[in-house]
């Protein structure tokens, strides 16, 4: 008796089969799968591209503002790559809006199936998710670049400090 009983317990309920499916039905689905396979690809590829000339230009622009913050004399360095780096995300997050705007500019031809096929949905949050992750990673280079550039940015704000004292009293760093 207790085996019986046990037996009823330990039996793991069965998902539910997926309904089968005829023959035309199972085309047309493969065939689904294979056109968003296709796009996705395709659409990968692109962003891979074009955010590579994104990234590099940004990257050097970050570096060049964080050189010239140390050449002018009317702030604190430490200060101007503050500001800088804070200007550098607001940047990227505008690059990033556009780059999605151009994902959809250049694939717009695929608008129409895709509201056909009803993923519009599906396929913004996936380029989202594509998008967002990249430009992560771009915030992140932009924060390493700043901080490999810490020590000769706190030198040359110390020598600053030192030879424009009113200025600095003018500008803590807290």
């Amino acid at each position: 008796m207790l085996k019986a009983i046990s037996k009823l317990f330990s039996k793991k309920p069965q998902e539910p089969a997926a309904p089968s499916m005829s023959p035309a039905d199972q085309a047309a689905f493969d065939k689904g799968r294979e056109i968003s396979q296709a796009q996705t690809a395709e659409i990968e590829h692109f962003i891979g591209w074009r955010f590579e000339q994104i990234r590099t230009g940004y990257l050097n622009v970050i570096q060049k503002q964080f050189d010239s913050g140390r050449q002018q004399e009317e702030y604190s360095p430490l200060l101007v790559a503050r500001v800088e780096y804070s200007l550098y995300l607001k940047h990227v997050q505008e690059a990033q809006d556009a780059l999605k705007a151009e994902v959809y500019q250049t694939f717009h031809e695929w608008s129409d199936l895709n509201r056909e096929l009803a993923v519009e949905d599906i396929i913004e949050k996936w380029l989202d998710t594509i998008l967002s992750d990249r430009f992560l990673d771009l915030r992140i280079a932009g924060l390493k670049v700043m901080t490999d550039n810490a020590d000769i940015l706190k030198t040359a704000d110390d020598n600053w400090r030192r030879k424009f004292p009113d200025l600095a009293a003018a500008q803590p760093l807290d």
